[in-house]
């Protein structure tokens, strides 16, 4: 494999550095220039030992992360097997994500137990993004706040079915959806974070108060914020009031505009700041194709404009990508894009526990994204390597 140099465009780092440059060694950023430095650098490098690649006046851009997608293509993580897994990271660089996080829904014991089961055996492959783990999102979830959840399934929160499942995966086990006031969870919390888990509230009907007694426990995530969860109220704040109230939490987004009115998100953003909000997708198998049936999990879902919905009309995830939540955020709420690419790689990394990678910086892990001026991704390069071209 050959060391990068990726020249001629906009790097995205702490600033925006027009006619930027970055060299890579490895899977490492070895240096991050501007135009002088970087023609200098092209001047001396030998085409033997670097791959020149030219952004073409585009953004070089950190690769995208996201830590909540259930699947796209026509597949999803509750297909339980390696080939669905294999197609959701090759759909996903082609959009511009390095690494994914694929996300369980509530399900029996059996199902999820198969999903596990494929994440824990599978092995990254060369053309797509890298897969971190999993996502359990439920079953320890409220009922009255299912969402698309499957009903059926949702039951008090197990350490005994926690075992079992850490034991299947090990460090793969990255992030859990809970509900703090179901049974079970406040110690199910605790269990989690003494493994270096990151837990998240979700799907909840928690007071205020039960659920800063979550975050007391260890809570440090907040799945799609303000969707599936208590809303806020001057005289119950609920799980909205208590989100917005508490600093330090990592609290996602599905920024398709579809899930979340502009005028909120806005509050979420003054409330929580750009360190700490995170882009998600919370994708399903219809991303990618046209409107039409499918499922998530075992519940039948219906896409209609981009919008997936169960029957009786909530939504049920989305047909989102990271790609599109940046622009939608650059675009459509006027964030600065280094702020919006830090809520889609930088935080997403930094939630979940993984070091030197989303950002790039001198001794980063050689994640990026080349994109157009109109958000079109270009390349993919995943640890130093070209995992996607659009040419």
């Amino acid at each position: 494999m050959k060391h990068l140099i990726i020249t001629n465009g906009t790097v995205v780092a702490d600033q925006l550095i027009e006619r930027g440059t970055v060299v890579t060694i490895g899977d490492r950023i070895m240096l991050v220039a501007g135009e002088e430095e970087g023609r200098r650098i092209l001047e001396a490098a030998s085409p033997h030992v670097f791959q020149i690649i030219d952004a073409r006046g585009g953004l070089i851009a950190p690769g995208l992360i996201d830590v909540h997608m259930h699947g796209c293509a026509g597949v999803e993580l509750m297909d339980g097997t390696s080939e669905a897994l294999e197609t959701m990271a090759r759909f996903v660089a082609r959009e511009g994500t390095v690494a994914f996080l694929p996300s369980t829904v509530t399900a029996q014991e059996d199902k999820t137990r198969a999903a596990c089961a494929a994440v824990a055996a599978y092995t990254d492959i060369e053309d797509g993004a890298e897969l971190l783990g999993i996502h359990l999102e439920g079953p320890y979830i409220n009922e009255k706040f299912k969402g698309a959840q499957y009903a059926p399934a949702i039951r008090g929160a197990s350490i005994d079915e926690l075992e079992e499942l850490y034991g299947l995966l090990g460090s793969k086990l990255k992030l859990v959806t809970l509900a703090p006031e179901v049974p079970g969870s406040l110690e199910a919390v605790a269990w989690l974070k003494e493994r270096g888990i990151t837990v998240s509230i979700g799907h909840s009907d928690a007071t205020y108060e039960e659920a800063l007694a979550g975050f007391a426990r260890g809570i440090t995530h907040v799945t799609h914020t303000f969707n599936a969860m208590r809303g806020l109220h001057h005289r119950e704040p609920g799980v909205v009031g208590a989100v917005l109230a508490t600093p330090g939490l990592y609290a996602e987004l599905i920024a398709d505009l579809i899930h979340v009115h502009p005028g909120a998100i806005k509050v979420l953003l003054r409330s929580v700041g750009v360190e700490h909000l995170v882009l998600v997708t919370d994708s399903v198998q219809a991303t990618g194709l046209p409107d039409g049936e499918y499922v998530l999990g075992d519940n039948k879902i219906f896409v209609r404009d981009g919008a997936a919905r169960l029957a009786e009309g909530n939504l049920a995830g989305s047909t989102l990508t990271m790609r599109q939540a940046v622009q939608n955020m650059v675009e459509q709420l006027g964030v600065h894009p280094v702020d919006a690419f830090r809520m889609a790689s930088l935080n997403p990394a930094r939630t979940i526990g993984l070091e030197h990678r989303g950002w790039i910086k001198e001794g980063s892990r050689a994640d990026f994204v080349l994109l157009t001026a109109d958000y079109e991704v270009q390349k993919t390069i995943v640890s130093g390597r070209v995992v996607y071209s659009a040419d």
